[in-house]
């Protein structure tokens, strides 16, 4: 392990957006509340370039949005405790409540530390005792009679235990301690997620007075009739631009309203989450309202109705309508989502283009044409759509509806990986990992198929574990072979399956265990894998009927862990 791995080179911004819609609804006035904290000049750590300048610029921009703000700099342990607690007390019922800190931060053993300016830390386990846990916060201010809260985290981007010559301060207890920033999990429904850059990436301090990140971010928060999804969307670009895609900012979002900081003139203040929204969401369309809905879970029974009661209710909203549509094609009703598709398409609403060009790649109530598709994936792509640009790099990866071209396969699978797109990376990695139209990378597949792991994608987690279990690209490791194979099974990846079955009847990097191997060949005869089914039965000749009931129970319990 190396000690780059040892350090959070960035706490980046990471904001959780909590927005309880009833609080919300009735506070459409709420007071704003903002505290800013910028730790730049440590005693024990080095000092950061742009923190306190990155505190002040949030503060400038938060207060020309409303915000009541409060400015704490250089503050040590007692005075970030104190500045949490009369901050905390000053929360009304409904308000909207925001805090900032600029810092070094560090992550250990899954968790995330904010670092006061008066902490020493030569162990690990110091940590809990010298530092803030990100977590604590949070649950602290949840507790709060708060509507809304933000939390975001603009933390160091340099390693605090590099010394002068590129030489390491030792520290105890390092292997707890990771590169990248932990993800935190909050039980609140109506929660965004956002880094400023990928999970386990580097953010950078820029070449200018503030990082790229609160830069683009402070820009964004004054653009006037922006949702807080858009004035992420609008983040994430200009910070790719700006680092030339070498910072990639990311979100994860469950919001079930959407505040407006600058309503336009005579725009909304809140958007709601209807219960079509709630039920049949899209998670890469540009006008979604809530937390999305991947297409395997959609539930008809339920989107069906919810979103045929929003269009009866608001005819002229056209992302009810599209979202009715995915709900009709899940249901097999491929007609009715065209002619839904079609009055949307009329409107522009780039969502409707992507459905439509669903229908047409699966042929389901028009005639299968993959150019078609190609033809309404481009035109969704050249406008922003992530998984559009997915799809069209996608289709020139494979000729599909297009002419083979693996150089413009590549350009628009990188536009779809810039929006963190997980599939896009796993596409990149293949492509130097096979040498496709550029020389072989295996060490640059590597990367990519790390950055789709990261975020949820799980051809990119087997494809990782691939190159691990080989060696190839990276330090040969069967343990997180293992773990990244673990990873992809818990999200149904068929080659996840077979790869643990070939893991425990081999006994490689895990005790060999010819039941635990039947129980994933099972799994992965059950998805119609012959290799993983003539094994199978090989595998039980050799088990007794003892055995045998203990796989039996293994896949009821399996079935019912994912399926609940």
């Amino acid at each position: 392990m190396t000690m780059r791995s040892v350090y959070l080179a960035i706490l980046s911004a990471f904001l959780l957006f909590v927005l309880p819609a009833a609080a919300l609804a009735q506070t459409g006035n709420a007071t704003r509340l903002a505290l800013v904290i910028g730790n730049q000049t440590y005693k024990d750590l080095p000092a950061l370039k742009n923190a306190r300048a990155d505190a002040s610029a949030m503060k400038d921009a938060l207060a020309e949005v409303g915000f009541d703000v409060e400015l704490i700099e250089d503050a040590e342990k007692t005075g970030m405790e104190r500045g949490l607690i009369a901050f905390r007390n000053k929360i009304t019922a409904g308000a909207v409540v925001l805090i900032y800190y600029a810092g070094h931060g560090l992550q250990a053993s899954e968790e995330n530390y904010l670092v006061p300016t008066d902490a020493k830390v030569s162990d690990a386990l110091d940590l809990p005792l010298v530092a803030l846990s990100a977590n604590q916060i949070l649950r602290q201010f949840e507790n709060t009679e708060a509507g809304s809260i933000i939390f975001i985290l603009d933390a160091c981007r340099d390693n605090p235990f590099l010394g002068k010559g590129g030489k390491t301060r030792s520290i105890g207890n390092q292997d707890s301690m990771s590169r990248g920033l932990a993800r935190i999990a909050s039980k609140h429904t109506g929660t965004l997620i956002a880094f400023s850059t990928s999970p386990g990436d580097v953010a950078q301090d820029g070449t200018g007075k503030n990082s790229p990140y609160t830069q683009a971010l402070t820009a964004a928060l004054r653009m006037p009739g922006k949702s807080i999804e858009a004035i992420f969307k609008e983040t994430r670009a200009n910070v790719v631009e700006a680092t030339g895609g070498k910072q990639i900012p990311w979100e994860n979002s469950s919001l079930v309203s959407d505040v407006v900081l600058i309503p336009e003139a005579g725009g909304p203040k809140v958007v709601e989450a209807s219960p079509c929204d709630l039920a049949a969401a899209h998670p890469s369309d540009p006008e979604r309202v809530g937390p999305s809905v991947e297409y395997a879970n959609l539930d008809t029974q339920l989107a069906i109705p919810a979103c045929e009661a929003a269009v009866k209710s608001d005819p002229a909203n056209m992302r009810f309508k599209t979202l009715l549509a995915r709900s009709l094609d899940k249901a097999g009703r491929g007609e009715e989502a065209y002619q839904l598709n079609e009055v949307a398409m009329a409107a522009g609403n780039l969502a409707a283009y992507h459905n439509m060009g669903n229908l047409y790649r699966k042929g389901l109530g028009v005639k299968k044409d993959f150019a078609k598709a190609f033809e309404l994936y481009l035109y969704a792509a050249e406008r922003g759509h992530p998984e559009d640009q997915n799809n069209v790099g996608y289709m020139y990866f494979q000729g599909q509806g297009v002419e083979q071209d693996y150089a413009k396969a590549k350009v628009w699978l990188e536009k779809a990986a810039n929006q963190n797109w997980g599939a896009s990376h796993d596409k990149l990695g293949l492509i130097y990992l096979k040498g496709l139209g550029t020389k072989k990378q295996p060490e640059r597949a590597a990367d990519y198929f790390q950055k789709g792991s990261d975020l949820g994608d799980r051809s990119a987690m087997v494809n990782l574990a691939n190159l691990y279990k080989s060696g190839t690209g990276v330090k040969k490791d069967l343990k997180k072979a293992f773990d990244s194979y673990s990873r992809a099974a818990r999200l149904g990846a068929t080659a996840a399956y077979v790869n643990l079955g070939n893991l425990f009847a081999q006994g490689e990097g895990v005790e060999k265990d010819p039941v635990e191997a039947a129980f994933w060949y099972t799994l992965a005869s059950r998805d119609g894998h012959e290799e993983a089914l003539e094994r199978l039965r090989e595998a039980l000749t050799k088990l007794s009927e003892e055995e045998k009931e203990t796989i039996k129970q293994r896949l009821e319990d399996w079935a019912r862990s994912r399926f609940g």
